[in-house]
């Protein structure tokens, strides 16, 4: 499969520099950089522009409808072209220059995700040059506010909706190539997220009569909120198992050798040993099989001498299936144990619907990777964080989270840090796994 490899890289480095920023406040956006973006998505790829129906849905969206053989199961390719803040400390190269250095292109988003977004059109615009068309109507969904949860994507998928599109497959962000594998699995692994965890945030607010520190009370406002965040740290969620992570072993059962099959193909057999190493297996394992909570604020008064009437501490929560932010405000009151510390729910998403995995949708995306990675295990598992693609889950059962690159765990440390970058050989081969990929669409 030959590509035009000067013009990906020359696309994909004009991606870069756009400086696609988003914010918590919009009005902090350069929203000229934004349209930028999507005129070059225009002009760029001309077989895309010349047989796609082209939408800019507010406020940063595009959508672009292939139309395929048929109408009756269409099939959605995401990505974001938003980018997280940039601290210039720890960058060795401008963030946004696109640097080709050795066999890696530097620059925010070339990972998170630039380089898929890119891909997708680079693929999409190739093979209408010869000719293709999807069996399916094709949509290509891109937003550039998923790094602040923004509502293009929603306006995106309430605009399918109403027309009535329910896609039979829908690919987006989420896991990769990863050298150390399946959990149990000592080799190379394609893990595909089929679900997200709920996230929610929460402020535990304690108010007291202010005064002079000379004369402290017994328990300051911050005192209470202190023993209040022992309290969550010292008394987690309980381990269990969701959907989600059953299936991961269950699938990983069909890699492992034949002796060991019996135990991961039953998950519940595995559970007590799984809830006693939850705690002891790292902060990843962990947040696989519990929800989580984790104080990331804390807010009093800033003088040294004065008693704060009034603290506050922020309290993020990541939930498995079955818990929703209204029940763990109520799980969290408990938790504190103190009738001073007021626990109010900001904002929150409950956890994502479990994407199927016993249908011909799974089976070809696992046969694709396989085309991509040569017989690489393929397996579901549940994300710790969100993305654009939840939307979706309210019109489609096939949902998954996948990003189509190799990625080491260092790689994978620069997405929101410095240095993001991405090898070339590893984009090219993104190209690869999207072109493979629109043949069976």
């Amino acid at each position: 499969m030959k590509f035009n490899k000067r013009k990906i890289i020359d696309d994909f480095r004009a991606m870069i520099r756009l400086k696609t920023i988003s914010s918590d406040d919009p009005g902090k956006m350069d929203m000229a950089e934004f349209a930028a973006f999507r005129k070059l998505l225009v002009d760029r790829f001309p077989n895309i522009r010349a047989h796609a129906d082209i939408r800019e849905i507010p406020p940063t969206g595009i959508l672009f409808r292939i139309r395929g053989e048929s109408a009756e199961a269409p099939s959605v390719l995401m990505a974001h072209y938003d980018v997280v803040p940039v601290d210039q400390e720890g960058w060795t190269c401008d963030p946004f220059g696109a640097e080709i250095r050795g066999d890696r292109i530097y620059g925010r988003g070339t990972l998170d995700t630039k380089g898929t977004l890119c891909s997708i059109m680079e693929a999409a615009d190739r093979a209408l040059s010869q000719g293709w068309i999807p069996k399916n109507d094709l949509y290509l969904s891109f937003g550039g506010e998923e790094e602040v949860s923004g509502e293009t994507t929603g306006n995106i998928v309430d605009t399918l909706e109403r027309e009535g599109v329910r896609p039979a497959f829908v690919l987006d962000e989420g896991g990769a190539v990863i050298p150390e594998g399946l959990p149990g699995l000592k080799k190379k692994a394609a893990m595909v997220g089929i679900a997200e965890k709920g996230t929610a945030n929460y402020m535990l607010t304690v108010r007291a009569k202010g005064g002079h520190a000379s004369t402290p009370p017994r328990h300051t406002a911050i005192g209470k909120l202190a023993k209040a965040a022992v309290r969550l740290e010292e008394n987690p969620f309980p381990a269990r198992l969701s959907t989600s992570v059953r299936l991961m072993f269950r699938e990983i059962a069909k890699e492992v050798p034949i002796y060991e099959r019996p135990a991961f193909a039953h998950a519940e057999m595995l559970e007590p040993a799984i809830k006693a190493a939850a705690t002891v297996l790292g902060s990843s394992f962990n947040a696989m099989v519990r929800t989580t909570t984790a104080v990331v604020i804390f807010e009093g008064r800033s003088a040294f001498n004065v008693l704060p009437d009034r603290a506050a501490m922020g309290v993020n929560v990541r939930m498995l299936e079955g818990d929703t932010p209204e029940s763990i405000c109520e799980e969290l009151k408990k938790k504190v144990r103190d009738p001073d510390v007021e626990v109010n729910l900001i904002a929150g998403t409950p956890p994502t619907p479990v994407s199927e995995i016993d249908c011909a949708e799974w089976e070809m995306l696992k046969r694709v990777i396989r085309r991509v990675w040569k017989d690489v295990p393929v397996g579901p598992y549940q994300l710790n964080g969100g993305t654009d693609s939840r939307y979706y889950s309210g019109i489609s059962d096939h949902v998954y989270k996948f990003t189509p690159m190799e990625m080491t765990a260092e790689e994978r440390g620069t997405v929101h840090g410095a240095n993001e970058s991405v090898k070339i050989r590893n984009l090219l081969k993104t190209v690869q796994f999207y072109s493979i990929l629109l043949e069976e669409l």
